[in-house]
């Protein structure tokens, strides 16, 4: 609909001011921008007295000493700096987070193309399938956690400072997409009226990908539009991911044993891709009977990781190993 902020600036003002700036891409930098903001102000506050466990058997302090009634962390080794400079981790993480996570969104949205994979490699490796959130996830997740479990952070607590980034990120990022969605040929309801219907079927005109029809008598950059509507499942996630965040940012000071906003964030992103892939235009494939894609395979494994993370330390000893505020 925007494929540069020329285009949204004309939507909301009427203004036609050149702009060649892609929206998408403005968006990422934004969640780029958003989440380094989070995952910041979530290391510092873990770092005040008793904030940040530490993997020698002691809850540092920003002094290197365990404080007066903090629970010590049970079989654990190594240490981490007590100055830790948080801005300079963060740089080094948005880094290599962001180069490795963008590998890893290139390459599984290339696998979901199996078809041309076997029978047309070189087709496969040089053509652009655009990219995979959960690809970008796992990948710039694993990268997160090794490089601040050599720095001695606990993987449970590097996990809870990163759920709410990761949502906030998402939900803008998802803002900046297009071309998601079936076809919607359903009316739109009742309840709904106040809203535009392109927040209902969406026919993406302008879009970046330059899909669909062309538009007569356009005279632009991009000037196609899909000639069947599809819901805006972008719009969708990103209004969800954005609602879950708030919803996090709120239980981060009342969830005090490592690992559960985590295992509560990893189902409620899990639950949320798996239905809205329901939605999408997406390669489908038969495992064990069930039609699925493979987002909806990796949500499910996800979504069983938070359903078992939660249950596990709501009904184990294991939430009364340590605390931290």
């Amino acid at each position: 609909m925007f494929p540069t902020l020329s285009y949204l600036l004309r939507y909301l003002t009427g203004w036609s001011l050149y702009l060649p700036i892609p929206t998408f891409g403005f968006f990422m930098a934004l969640s780029f921008w958003a989440a380094y903001a989070v995952f910041t102000s979530e290391f510092r506050r873990k770092q005040r007295p008793g904030g940040v466990p530490v993997d020698n058997g002691t809850v540092a302090d920003n002094t290197g000493t365990a404080p007066a009634g903090i629970h010590a962390v049970p079989n654990s080794t190594g240490s981490i700096p007590a100055n830790i400079h948080v801005g300079r981790l963060m740089d080094r993480l948005l880094l290599w987070c962001g180069l490795i996570g963008f590998a890893g969104a290139l390459l599984l949205a290339k696998l979901e193309d199996s078809y041309n994979l076997w029978h047309h490699p070189w087709r496969w490796l040089t053509r652009y399938y655009g990219l995979n959130y959960y690809g970008g996830l796992i990948f710039g997740a694993a990268t997160y956690f090794y490089i601040l479990r050599r720095r001695g952070i606990l993987l449970a607590v590097a996990a809870d400072i990163g759920s709410p980034g990761m949502l906030l990120a998402y939900g803008i990022g998802r803002m900046g997409c297009h071309l998601a969605g079936i076809v919607n040929r359903t009316p739109k309801p009742s309840w709904l009226s106040w809203a535009p219907d392109w927040a209902w079927a969406a026919h993406y005109p302008h879009n970046v990908l330059q899909k669909g029809v062309f538009i007569e008598g356009c005279r632009l950059d991009y000037c196609t539009v899909l000639p069947d509507a599809v819901f805006p499942s972008s719009l969708y996630e990103s209004m969800a991911c954005l609602l879950l965040f708030f919803l996090l940012w709120g239980l981060r000071r009342k969830l005090s044993t490592p690992g559960l906003l985590f295992s509560i964030y990893a189902g409620m992103i899990g639950l949320e891709r798996f239905l809205v892939e329901y939605i999408r235009v997406t390669p489908r494939h038969v495992f064990f009977g069930w039609t699925l894609t493979q987002a909806q395979l990796i949500s499910l494994v996800i979504i069983a990781i938070g359903v078992a993370g939660t249950s596990y330390i709501l009904t184990s000893s294991a939430k009364k190993a340590y605390f931290y505020p």
